[in-house]
């Protein structure tokens, strides 16, 4: 085994336990490298002689209450946005910033909107012209047409010979 092989075994050693082929490979450089298994044999010494860490009195409630945090739902998707909207983290420049932006993107939409409006208009009136120009004749009537529509209604029997 090389010294790369070793240094990774003692990476894996500290991230997890090792395996029995993983021990086994230890073992065999440890017996090929006399210095490196007095080393060991020393810190192994070291680790043993070291007291047990403290554990607060509190320690199972406190890992009950995370456990609990962990698995209860979290708020509502419309409740953490308007939370994280009204959260006093914002600054009232940001929120005036924000405010002052929603603004100009509705204004220009509906400048937007009042364009495109125009413009059909627009279109409409020029195809009243046009067909206007083509045939003269076709709104001379347009009085009798209009005295029509708002005259009293009319009886059904009249209606029915008109169609």
């Amino acid at each position: 085994m090389k010294q790369s092989e070793f240094e990774n075994l003692l990476q894996t050693a500290r991230e997890r336990d090792l395996t029995d082929a993983e021990l086994a490979k230890l073992e065999r450089w440890l017996a090929a490298n006399p210095d490196e298994q007095a080393e060991w044999e020393a810190l192994d010494r070291l680790l043993v002689a070291l007291p047990d860490a403290p554990v607060a009195s509190n320690f199972t409630a406190r890992v009950l209450d995370e456990v609990r945090r962990a698995e209860a739902p979290g708020p509502a998707l419309g409740q953490a946005w308007w939370r994280k909207l009204l959260a006093p983290q914002f600054r009232p420049i940001q929120i005036a910033a924000a405010a002052a932006l929603a603004m100009v993107v509705i204004g220009v939409g509906y400048q937007s909107y009042l364009n495109r409006n125009r413009a059909e208009m627009a279109a409409s009136l020029h195809a009243v012209a046009t067909i206007a120009e083509m045939a003269p004749g076709l709104l001379s009537d347009f009085e009798a047409i209009e005295a029509i529509d708002q005259a009293d209604p009319i009886d059904e029997e009249l209606w029915a010979a008109l169609k």
